[in-house]
């Protein structure tokens, strides 16, 4: 993995280096002050904005504790995002969450799917750019770490892969769970499954651990503070103590860990290569009315919208008419980028 800046690696066609091609090309078509043109935030801070707002409202219930006085309850419907069933301050939940929770009643989540056809129609994987809470924590890390961080190829391409297969296994189980109870034989099956019976990707996803495990163990701190003061443990106390976690909390914050260790690593690390609610989304945006576009007159094929493009996608490789690939989430960040304001949303 190297610098995005240093652009991709040589083609067979080509007898010098892509990253010269690109430097040449850079030095070449944008001039000083088209390159000032490149720090834009028409797109970039409305959107960050969003994904703030989004984050509180979709964690809402916290509100709660801060003024007993405020009612809210969590919408009947989910959304394509990722926000824990497991979370106590969740006000909108994941429709992913929800699809696996109903199958496993065993009720078919017909008002969930209704809401993903409509929305993933319309809009495709936007909700992942703008809306979702994971996506913003992976941006922010993004913007600290001050750079994005280029895959090869080869692996970007079998990475990719990872989430549509966890899709695929989450839907295996929880569906045939549903038709197993269905049919009246399920029993022995949940029994077997334990806790991924209420849903496989829940039992691990680290959103579940982030909003839901993590400030229940802040709680549990806070109440035992003033105690810990007051009479500090030993060190065979703390060693007991670390022996009785139990294994899979353990192996959730583990999995919590190496989210953000990844997403340091690779900008929206998990959007890009685990998350299910990506991939199944990856599916509408295909074909949505929301789309991207690209002006062949002003576009010169510089580097510069690829460079800045967090899911790694190679935009000038794809039709400038209009394109919806499926990793695209939608973020502008191309349309940012681009000196020449050859890049725009378009909705056909």
């Amino acid at each position: 993995m190297s610098s995005r800046s240093s652009a991709k690696p040589s083609t067979p066609t080509s007898t010098c280096s892509h990253e010269g091609l690109i430097m040449a090309q850079a030095q070449t078509t944008t001039k000083p002050d088209e390159d000032m043109r490149r720090f834009k935030f028409k797109w970039t801070l409305p959107r960050m904005i969003v994904q703030l707002i989004s984050l509180i409202a979709i964690n809402a219930i916290v509100l709660t504790q801060l003024f007993p006085n405020f009612k809210i309850q969590p919408v009947p419907f989910g959304l394509p995002i990722l926000a824990s069933v497991n979370s106590h301050f969740s006000a909108i939940y994941s429709s992913f969450d929800l699809i696996q929770l109903e199958l496993a009643q065993p009720e078919f989540p017909f008002i969930v799917v209704g809401v993903l056809l409509l929305i993933g129609a319309v809009v495709g994987r936007a909700f992942c750019g703008w809306v979702c809470p994971i996506g913003f924590i992976q941006d922010v890390i993004t913007t600290l770490k001050g750079r994005l961080d280029f895959v090869s190829p080869r692996t970007q391409k079998g990475a990719i892969r990872l989430k549509y297969f966890l899709l695929a296994c989450t839907l295996l189980i929880s569906g045939s769970l549903g038709l197993a109870l269905a049919l009246g034989a399920g029993s022995d099956y949940r029994a077997a499954l334990g806790i991924l019976a209420s849903g496989p990707f829940i039992a691990f996803s680290p959103d579940a651990t982030l909003f839901g495990t993590v400030p229940a163990l802040i709680a549990m701190a806070r109440d035992g503070f003033a105690a810990f003061i007051a009479k500090p443990p030993t060190m065979q106390l703390v060693y007991a103590w670390i022996t009785t976690i139990p294994p899979l909390l353990a192996f959730r914050i583990l999995i919590l860990v190496a989210f953000f260790g990844a997403a340091w690593q690779v900008p929206r690390f998990f959007c890009r290569y685990l998350c299910p609610t990506g991939a199944l989304m990856a599916i509408f945006q295909k074909y949505s009315l929301a789309g991207m576009k690209r002006d062949p007159v002003k576009c010169t094929k510089c580097p510069h919208c690829e460079i800045k493009c967090p899911m790694q996608i190679n935009i000038l490789d794809l039709p400038w008419e209009k394109f919806n690939n499926p990793e695209c989430i939608m973020c502008m960040e191309c349309v940012d980028a681009c000196p020449h304001g050859s890049l725009s949303p378009k909705f056909a």
